[in-house]
């Protein structure tokens, strides 16, 4: 009787129920429709505070630039230096929380959306490949170079002949 009652609940339940189960993935749509906004709108703002801040270096240069010889204008532009460096650290630090944000909201939707990992492993193999290509490049550079200082006592004895032999006609 033990046995039974133990079997029993290990049992596969057959479902008697006919009805039609809809499934409603209106929220899940929703929820990647709010992500793919705010990424637009974190773009946007990217996008103004990078403006912003090429507006503050180009002030930044011009005024490195200007020449002035008055005593009032030098310390008009050591202050307007200050303020100027600034804007220009405030507006690097709002690009990178903007950033960081960014890609927060992508791995978020990208979570959503089921192609997470697939992403990061394209990356991977990006990193990866880009890395063998410098190595090769490098590789190639540096082989280059070796078999340059091994000829050159071929190419030293090639020019000593050379000049023997201009200097006998």
């Amino acid at each position: 009787m033990l046995r039974s009652n133990f079997f029993k609940f290990f049992k596969y339940k057959k479902n008697s129920s006919h009805e039609i189960v809809q499934y409603n993935s209106n929220k899940h749509f929703s929820l990647q429709d709010q992500i793919q906004t705010e990424i637009i709108e974190i773009d946007q703002k990217i996008l103004e505070n990078s403006k912003a801040l090429v507006e503050a270096q180009v002030v930044k240069l011009r005024s490195t630039f200007s020449r002035s010889n008055n005593f009032l204008e030098q310390i008009g532009k050591n202050v307007y230096k200050t303020k100027l460096e600034d804007s220009i650290n405030w507006h690097q630090k709002q690009l990178k929380e903007l950033y960081l944000r960014r890609r927060e909201l992508v791995i978020n939707l990208e979570k959503l959306k089921g192609i997470f990992w697939l992403n990061r492993i394209k990356r991977l193999l990006k990193i990866i490949l880009i890395g063998f290509f410098i190595f090769l490049i490098l590789f190639i550079f540096l082989s280059g170079f070796m078999i340059v200082i091994y000829l050159m006592p071929l190419i030293i004895l090639l020019s000593f002949l050379g000049y023997f032999v201009s200097q006998k006609r």
